[in-house]
């Protein structure tokens, strides 16, 4: 089998670098002595002082996705009613999962590119008292939408519901404070602006979610968070994790909270800051109404079709870029970068976009 020879600027997986692929490559140690112990503790303690938590952290071998599963499954019971803020096609997964668990999905909705008001969830919130739990993206890799967070939290903590946000894509590059913010749940991913292969999860509870966990109702096994405390105790996790990948993250986490949050946010707000404006120099819309700095999601102008302008960019200049999902293929082109880039490489990579554009609009004409 040929492997495709391109660096990817996909909304992820993204690029993993060097030095964390070596890691890959180390020699395995057996996952119920101290010595894994001593690296799953230093993850673990990474990944709060990156979510800016003080809460229980756990790792899941599995894709965000399964995440997302551990947070409906460890907090819902059969019946029970929540609400869904959703803007794209990763806050419509919170619901098919939700629906797959026996519950009642109440949906606040917008158009795909438009976030959720945080006053439109509170009208909704306070007009159905009996929806407990709360479900949302913070960047909605689909449209490049990202929502305010930071309002749903105080929203949802003053009415005394939980908030369980999905921060696999925007976890990084996009501000996010756990408990300044009083979200209850956050779900992520390894394969997105932590720079490592796909194959770890987590989830980080605060207390309240917690508690939650140990009334749930909902069937659950592999991703029984009550089982992972219990082994976590011990330093370890409940089931066989994908060791070479933690090795890769713990190196991940270390480089980045040497760097410090409020740095790595503002890197990425000056990058998204950059692409924006190289967009609207070239006459682009952006499809996001409040665009997310993990991502550039544009609108491709009459008669160009997106599919066509990712694949020179891929023949010609080896770098992948990602087409609109769904009713959106060839409509909007996304081009990722959550993580570890650089200015001056995103100016290159929206260059050769830029070229790419300007070739098939002259085909289109």
């Amino acid at each position: 089998m040929v492997k495709p020879k391109y660096k990817l600027y996909t909304p992820g997986p993204v690029d993993v670098p060097l030095e964390f692929l070596k890691e890959l490559s180390s020699g395995l140690v057996y996952h119920r002595e101290a010595s894994f112990s001593a690296i799953f503790e230093s993850v673990r303690k990474g990944l709060q002082k990156m979510m800016l938590t003080k809460g229980e952290v756990h790792l899941l071998t599995a894709s965000g996705t399964g995440a997302m599963e551990a947070a409906v499954s460890n907090l819902i019971s059969h019946d029970e009613k929540v609400l869904v803020a959703t803007a794209g096609r990763f806050g419509e997964r919170w619901r098919e999962i939700n629906l797959r668990f026996g519950a009642f999905v109440d949906e606040l909705s917008r158009p795909y590119g438009e976030p959720i008001p945080p006053e439109e969830l509170e009208r909704r919130l306070l007009a159905n008292d009996s929806a407990r739990c709360v479900f949302t993206t913070l960047t909605e890799t689909s449209t490049g939408v990202l929502h305010d967070v930071k309002a749903f939290g105080e929203i949802c903590h003053r009415l005394n519901r939980i908030l369980v946000v999905d921060a696999v894509a925007g976890l990084g590059a996009d501000e996010l404070r756990m408990d300044d913010w009083h979200i209850d749940m956050v779900v992520g991913g390894s394969q997105k602006g932590l720079a490592v292969p796909p194959g770890v999860s987590f989830v980080a509870l605060s207390q309240r979610a917690a508690e939650r966990v140990d009334r749930a109702k909902a069937p659950r096994y592999y991703f029984d968070l009550r089982i992972a405390r219990r082994y976590a105790a011990k330093g370890q996790t409940s089931w066989t994790p994908a060791i070479s990948i933690i090795y890769a993250l713990d190196l991940s986490l270390k480089r980045l909270n040497r760097i410090g949050m409020p740095k790595y946010w503002k890197a990425h707000q000056e990058i998204g800051d950059m692409l924006r404006a190289k967009a609207a120099g070239l006459g682009l819309e952006l499809f996001p109404k409040r665009p997310s700095n993990a991502l550039t999601v544009m609108k491709m102008p009459q008669g160009v079709d997106g599919v066509k302008v990712v694949d020179i960019c891929r023949k010609r200049d080896k770098i992948l870029l990602a087409n609109g999902q769904g009713d959106m293929r060839g409509k909007i082109v996304r081009i990722g970068h959550m993580g570890p880039v650089t200015k001056v490489e995103m100016a290159k990579v929206f260059g050769c976009f830029q070229r790419a554009l300007k070739q098939v609009r002259g085909r289109a004409r």
